[in-house]
């Protein structure tokens, strides 16, 4: 696990989640699930080929495109992990969500016009088939399909760990069978309706994020007496909750992890294929044009339920005018339920409820063609007939969702930590391959190999012993996590991504540079490199 996650983690107390028995946010809960439902059935129908299940058959338009594309990057991470992140650290989870829009940004400068202009090249449905067409090696496209899988199982469950306590809040059931049960309506959704649905939930769910923030928001400031009385209360019992770089460690390591988190979150949105593989869903290279402030503006709208509820509910647990009786975990559900309004409460879980299931659909569709198309393609062995591949792609959902839920249940890990966590796997595996590499002539094969693996290695080596001695508790897994960071040359709340971010892009531009006599660029590909 991060370093981020070396801090102690909070056990989960499912009695602080208050469970809504007002009948209105039930209903809003049960209707969403039966419209995310119907949402699948219908992408169903819709879908024949594995290119309408993976990319829609590039047929939405700027707006749907926008916000599918930060609703993705928002989902259960947003609203669960956020507002966990700032009641636990204070500001310094603000440098995620007040950078992050410029991840939008530089995505769309550097990205979006080479990725669709691929779709139209070369006969590319995933972001390892672009790697492939650039780099023409099948170990790029073989590490590139290795990295999205892995990623997926991440990510997903961030977002199974968040739907857990929203199934919870809205239903009242407990959070393994909240945990299950989502994750097999998740399944069921994703199988039947592929990125069609998806997009179209997306879209539904980010219209309703952006209001439902609004009203939080309003009601957070309320609560918590205005942006004044807050930053009194925080100031009262913590000077840094309220300081430039937050309460993550000394003065000096907030700073750093800070900074470190604004380069993660700007960056790394670059490396998120979940995000840039939407651009070869765009109708035509002319709506491209205002997707980014549409996204960027959005992101930032939704981020304020963040800001406002974890603040808020800090401030008045500091001040002693509300009982800590939850984890960080689960501010959000509890702030929804406490202290809105039925219908203000029903409205953002049934989003969440949407935000979860249409961002999970997502990974699962990236990690299940990474399975079935990419990692077969990369080791010669292709599945040749297209509806055996769409068999085979829903299938490796399957596994995905199974491997993700056991993620979820083993882990301890804050759901904002286990979201940066999947977040920097993927910015240290695809910036350096995909940014630079679609954006400079000089980037070799031999280059995106090296970074592959040393970001993959990077990211797996300090997170994966730190996960292990919480998961099992053992002497042998404790005495190998204080090996493993006796090694790391930063301070424990650094976050690990960050720093293999930088490395990964360091090897690449270093091996590339070293590798580039001989090589040349095929002819059609001249196109990616025009300004």
């Amino acid at each position: 696990m991060s370093s981020l996650a070396a801090l102690s983690p909070f056990l989960l107390q499912e009695e602080g989640i208050p469970i809504a028995d007002d009948p209105i946010i039930i209903g809003f809960g049960a209707a969403y699930l039966l419209i995310v439902i119907l949402i699948g059935v219908w992408g169903w129908m819709q879908t024949d080929t594995t290119s309408d299940f993976l990319i829609t058959g590039k047929s939405i338009g700027t707006w749907v495109l926008a916000l599918t594309a930060f609703s993705v990057i928002q989902s259960g991470f947003g609203f669960v992990g956020g507002p966990e992140l700032v009641y636990s650290f204070g500001t310094t989870a603000l440098w995620i969500f007040f950078t992050a829009p410029l991840g939008f940004l530089l995505t769309w400068v550097v990205l979006a016009k080479r990725m669709r202009i691929l779709a139209d090249i070369r006969n590319v449905l995933t972001l390892p088939d672009a790697m492939y067409v650039r780099y023409e090696s099948d170990w790029v496209r073989g590490l590139s399909g290795v990295a999205v899988a892995l990623g997926v199982v991440a990510y997903l469950a961030v977002n199974l760990a968040a739907l857990q306590f929203v199934m919870r809040a809205i239903f009242g059931i407990p959070l393994i069978w909240g945990l299950l049960g989502g994750a097999l309506i998740l399944l069921l959704y994703s199988m039947l309706g592929g990125m069609i649905a998806g997009v179209w939930t997306d879209f539904l769910q980010a219209i309703t994020m952006i209001v439902g923030a609004g009203f939080v928001f309003a009601y957070a400031m309320s609560f918590g007496g205005g942006m004044g009385n807050i930053s009194q209360n925080l100031a009262s019992a913590d000077p840094n909750l309220i300081s430039p770089f937050g309460a993550m460690g000394t003065a000096t390591t907030a700073v750093f992890v800070g900074i470190s988190w604004w380069i993660l979150f700007s960056v790394g949105a670059a490396g998120q294929p979940h995000l840039i593989t939407k651009f070869y869903m765009s109708r035509d290279m002319t709506i491209l044009k205002w997707g980014a402030p549409i996204a960027a503006i959005s992101y930032a709208i939704s981020s304020l339920i963040a800001f406002s509820a974890g603040l808020s509910m800090r401030a008045m647990v500091e001040a002693g005018q509300r009982q800590e009786t939850f984890a960080p975990s689960e501010v959000g559900p509890v702030f929804v339920l406490d202290h809105t309004g039925s219908i203000i409460a029903g409205l953002i879980l049934a989003a969440l409820l949407a935000a979860i299931m249409s961002t999970s659909d997502s990974f699962l569709n990236i990690g299940a063609a990474a399975i079935s198309r990419d990692i077969p393609r990369a080791m010669g062995r292709p599945i040749t007939d297209d509806r055996t591949e769409l068999r085979v792609t829903q299938a490796a959902l399957a596994t995905l969702t199974i491997l993700s839920t056991v993620v979820v249940f083993y882990s301890q890990a804050l759901v904002g930590i286990l979201g940066a966590i999947s977040w920097g796997f993927f910015a240290a595996a695809f910036v350096p391959i995909a940014v630079l590499g679609l954006n400079w002539k000089g980037a070799t094969k031999e280059g995106a190999i090296a970074s592959l693996v040393i970001g993959m290695a990077f990211n797996i080596v300090y997170n994966v012993p730190a996960e292990m001695a919480e998961a099992l508790e053992a002497g042998w897994a404790q005495s190998l996590n204080e090996t493993v960071m006796a090694t790391y040359p930063f301070a424990e709340a650094m976050p690990v991504e960050a720093v293999a971010l930088l490395v990964a892009m360091i090897a690449f531009i270093f091996v590339s540079i070293a590798t580039q006599d001989g090589q040349e660029i095929p002819a059609d590909l001249h196109a990616l490199f025009e300004r």
